[in-house]
């Protein structure tokens, strides 16, 4: 072979040599990252019977308002309770049924005797949305996977006791607290990709401190409406919010009479949540 020859046989040698070590590093360094990825992103494939059904594995779904048939220009609440099944909870139900409004409860894991007060509410047209199962706020936001196991438990909770398959969601103290400062985009981030909606409210009724008197959560709701086309409600659906229920005849009374109707929360609805910084 001339020295022509041999350079050229060198030369295809070192170029081959060259490709095969780009990629074998490029085969480790993906097999690398997928690792890495997949590691990190674990819950990802975790309570997999919590994907909702409208889940899209390319992007977070985009609310759309519910065709409620009416005019934009008229005034829309949607009365949301949380904390329930309780004693409370046929009370505000009866309430409800007499003025044929529908309402949003956001629940959370009962004592058996009240489920059927869960049940009672899905039978009458009300929406159900999942709240959390233990309320302790400490454990459910200490990282996405524990607050994944929590929101599982509720979630299946419901639909074991009611058939029902909730699609919305509301997080213990809102979405912004100072609990989940650490994990709550993460949370919204996993949330949104596995189909659910949350929400927040615009107006608060303050029946969560103890000892509120129905005259102020009365007050409260009605001034907190006043100015707005659409008001999320937050009150409180557990043994002890007994004022709560002896101001809400008052509340839809009034509501009525300035003109608010009222829709329950879906997945279809423009959710209120609060600013994230």
């Amino acid at each position: 072979m001339n020295n022509k020859g041999y350079a050229i046989a060198v030369y295809i040698m070192v170029f081959f040599g060259c490709v095969w070590q780009v990629s074998e590093k490029a085969r480790y360094d993906t097999a690398d990252t997928f690792e890495s990825h997949m590691k990190k992103l674990s819950y990802q494939l975790d309570y997999s019977n919590t994907y909702s059904p409208v889940f899209s594995p390319y992007s977070q779904p985009k609310a759309k308002e519910v065709n409620t048939g009416l005019s934009q220009e008229e005034k829309t609440a949607y009365l949301t309770f949380d904390d329930g099944p309780s004693p409370r909870t046929a009370e505000i139900l009866d309430i409800l049924k007499k003025h044929d409004v529908k309402a949003t409860f956001f629940v959370i894991k009962a004592k058996d005797e009240y489920i059927p007060y869960m049940k009672r509410a899905v039978e009458e047209g009300h929406s159900i949305g999942v709240h959390s199962c233990s309320h302790k706020y400490k454990e459910i936001y200490a990282s996405t996977d524990a607050y994944l196991a929590d929101f599982t438990r509720c979630h299946d909770y419901i639909y074991q006791h009611t058939g029902y398959s909730p699609t919305i969601f509301r997080f213990p103290g809102g979405s912004v607290n100072n609990y989940n400062s650490a994990t709550r985009k993460e949370i919204v981030r996993e949330m949104g990709r596995r189909g659910y909606i949350y929400f927040d409210w615009n107006v608060e009724s303050g029946d969560s401190r103890s000892k509120t008197s129905r005259d102020t959560i009365y007050k409260n709701v009605i001034d907190g409406c006043t100015g707005k086309k659409r008001a999320v409600i937050i009150m409180h659906d557990s043994t002890s919010k007994s004022s709560t229920v002896q101001a809400l005849d008052n509340i839809i009374n009034t509501l009525k009479s300035d003109g608010w109707q009222f829709a329950v929360l879906t997945n279809k609805v423009k959710p209120v949540i609060f600013k994230m910084k």
